[in-house]
Order: structure tokens, then sequence, then C-alpha cells
């Protein structure tokens, strides 16, 4: 009963205070044309938008800390993505940004900035979320969708182990053909919603990928990812060049280059963890079979 009631209070924290508030200080970036599609750097005040993208990876923090503690560290990857759902839907979309941008190529870089200067600290706020031991739970164990280790030992497991680089390549084509799968239109919420799947296949490829290796590249499905997520909206701007603007009318534009970069973090936070426990669930049932 009582996890129970810690489960809504926790997503209460993060859907009905911390989120709304991340959410309305992005609200408050002004853009060019007077819309609403912006970004942290595709609107007027560029280090404004990278420093209220900070604060709401703070309240993330937060958000995933409380729900690792009272319940449990999926249900606190739960609370620090719907925190930044709340953000990715108080900016723009990419297509809307690069029909409004006189430049489409210019707004496509400036996006690929922002999720290359956002991917550190989004890989410390999976770290922090995760690090409290909760209040029920016997760390005798290690899942294979939680996180438990610092920063700098993640970052050394997932880029200079054996099988780092298949896994996160493994994680990086997952995140591709998730959100290849659920980009349908222009909608925000189907943006969200993509980057969601996207999250999903980088944590199920990365999962059966690194699924028994030692020391697991825990944080590489989610630097697959992030490396997406960069590598997205570069691809947009040297595939398409000057006729970005045109591909995002026609509807021409590839499904990973029509989300911005806070549709794949929050994406990241509620997708990967799923995607693992899918993975992990597999594995035990295999394991449990095989046995018997």
């Amino acid at each position: 009963m009582r996890k129970a009631v810690f489960e809504w209070v926790s997503l209460i924290l993060a859907v009905l205070v911390l989120g709304p508030l991340a959410g309305w200080l992005f609200s408050t970036l002004q853009v060019a044309d007077g819309s609403t599609q912006r970004t942290a750097l595709n609107c007027t005040s560029p280090a404004l938008g990278i420093a209220y993208s900070l604060v709401a990876l703070a309240l993330a923090t937060v958000a995933g800390a409380v729900g690792s503690k009272t319940v449990g560290r999926p249900m606190g990857m739960v609370c620090a993505g719907m925190t930044l759902v709340w953000v990715a839907c108080r900016s723009g979309t990419a297509e809307m940004i690069y029909r409004n941008s006189l430049a489409g190529t210019g707004a496509s870089w400036r996006m690929a900035i922002e999720a290359a200067l956002l991917a550190v600290p989004a890989l410390c706020v999976v770290v922090l979320a995760q690090r409290l031991r909760p209040m029920d739970q016997d760390d005798t164990t290690h899942p294979l969708a939680e996180y438990r280790g610092s920063l700098r030992k993640g970052l050394t497991d997932s880029l200079f182990s054996g099988r780092a680089w298949i896994v996160i390549v493994g994680a990086a084509a997952g995140a591709v053909f998730g959100c290849w799968l659920g980009s349908i239109s222009l909608l925000k919420g189907q943006c969200v919603f993509s980057g969601v799947l996207a999250g999903i296949g980088a944590g199920c490829a990365g999962g059966l990928l690194m699924a028994g290796t030692e020391p697991r590249p825990a944080l590489a499905p989610y630097i697959g990812v992030l490396v997406v997520a960069i590598g997205a909206p570069v691809y947009a701007a040297v595939s398409y060049g000057t006729g970005i603007t045109q591909a995002s009318v026609t509807g021409e534009l590839i499904p990973p280059a029509r989300l911005i970069p806070m549709d794949w973090l929050a994406g990241m936070f509620l997708g990967v963890p799923w995607g693992l426990g899918w993975v992990a669930g597999m594995v035990k049932e295999h394991a449990t079979a095989t046995a018997s």
C-alpha cells in the first residue's frame, strides 16, 4: 500500500509540479517570427535557452531521485522522462522550425549543437536519478535496466570496454528503427511518441547486445540515442541542403530529422529503461526455461 501511494506521489510531483515548471520556463523563450516553434538554440536568446534546458534537466533529476528512492529506479527514470515531456511539448517541431526559418540548414545545425551540448548533462541525470537506493529493494542483484555506478565509470565502460561500440551502434540502429516506426505526422505528440519508441528500440537492441557482458556498458544504450539525436539533424543539413525547407513542407523529411533534441531526451528516459527491462525479462524467462 505504501509503495502504491509513493508511485502516485512521484508521478504527481513529476507530471503536475516539476514538469509544468520546466515547460513554463521554455514557453517564455521568444522566437523571431513570433511563433511557438522553438528549441533552446532556435530562439532569440540561445544562452537563456541552454540555461533553461539545464534547469529542466536539474528538475528531472529531482523527480527521478524521488521516484528511485521511494519506489524503484525504473520509476525514477519514468518521473525524469515525464518532467522532460513537458519541455518537449512546449517546444516546437523540427518540420515547422524548418518551414519558418529563412535558412533551414542553420536551424538543423543549431539542433545538432544543442543535442551535443545537452548530451553529457543528460547522462548525468541518468546516473544521479538512479544513484539512491530504493527503500524496499535489495541491492544484491543488479538488473539490466538499472545503473548504480558513477558517470566516469559508466562512460569508461560504455566507451572503452570490449563490446561497447557494438552496443552503441546497435542501440543507435534500434533508435532509428523505433523512430521510423512511430513517426507518422508532424504533430507534437507524435514526435514525443516517436522519441519514446526510439528509446525502446535502443533499449531492446542495446540490452540484447550487452546482456552477459562484463564490465557491462550500461550507459551505451543511452549514448546510442544521443548519437542519433546529434546525427539526425547533421544528416538532414548535409543531405537536404537548401532543400530542407521544401522537404519539410512536402513530407519528404526522414523521421529522425523530425524530432528536436528534447524529444530525443524525453524519449530516452522513458523508453530505454522500458526496452532494457523487456530484454531482462526475456533473458530471465529463457534462463528459467533452460534450467527447468
